[in-house]
């Protein structure tokens, strides 16, 4: 920790320790305090939960809690921006083009990432889908399709250029976009189509190059 990290962390803590009147915190919200602090530090950033574990000598479990809580107590929850950074991470290996028995999978180790992707299939009427690692969501190529149309500056207009461009069967994207139905008539029409491992890989190399060039 440098020292205007240490000198950060030392005023923010006693704004935080001294808001509501000294010895007002319980020993749980001072330990989100100073997990959170920490966090915002380079010694603890982008550091893994098994990291922070060994680092802070406490169970995983705790690690997770405390991430979730603190985050929740003290910062911004911006779920667009959340998901836009699971997207940006499956283009930056690829791992979008690796199926198992036909879905993704997506690694989920921060709890609010979790959280929020979950959040998102609930309110479309999915449901999140784990391995037995409960850190490994899967997810079908269509519905990761959805989420990253989604999440897309005119994504109605881009879902209909994406459909024609990777769709080749030409006789399927005209099924899917004929009639100008909504974006969420043309997402079910999607679904029941019948599309091999090329054309979803090629369909979601595309959505994901679009949305990280935006």
């Amino acid at each position: 920790m440098t020292k205007t990290e240490q000198q950060e962390f030392a005023v923010r803590f006693l704004e935080i320790f001294l808001a509501g009147g000294f010895g007002s915190l319980t020993k749980r919200e001072v330990e989100l305090a100073v997990f959170y602090l920490l966090r915002r530090t380079s010694d603890y950033q982008d550091k893994s939960n098994y990291e922070l574990a060994t680092m802070l000598r406490i169970p995983e479990y705790k690690v997770k809690s405390l991430r979730l809580t603190s985050a929740l107590k003290y910062e911004t929850i911006n779920r667009a921006a959340i998901l836009g950074d699971i997207v940006i991470r499956l283009a930056a290996n690829n791992q979008y083009a690796n199926f198992d028995k036909g879905k993704v999978e997506i690694s989920l180790e921060d709890p609010i990432e979790k959280r929020e992707l979950e959040q998102y299939l609930k309110s479309k009427g999915h449901h999140a889908e784990y391995t037995i690692n409960s850190e490994i969501l899967r997810i079908a190529p269509v519905r990761l399709f959805e989420l990253i149309v989604d999440n897309m500056e005119n994504g109605e207009a881009e879902f209909d250029r994406l459909v024609r461009e990777h769709l080749e069967d030409t006789a399927a994207s005209e099924r899917i976009l004929e009639g100008a139905p909504s974006i969420g008539q043309k997402l079910t029409r999607l679904r029941k189509e019948v599309l091999d491992t090329n054309t979803l890989v090629s369909l979601l190399g595309g959505a994901i190059g679009g949305f990280v060039k935006n």
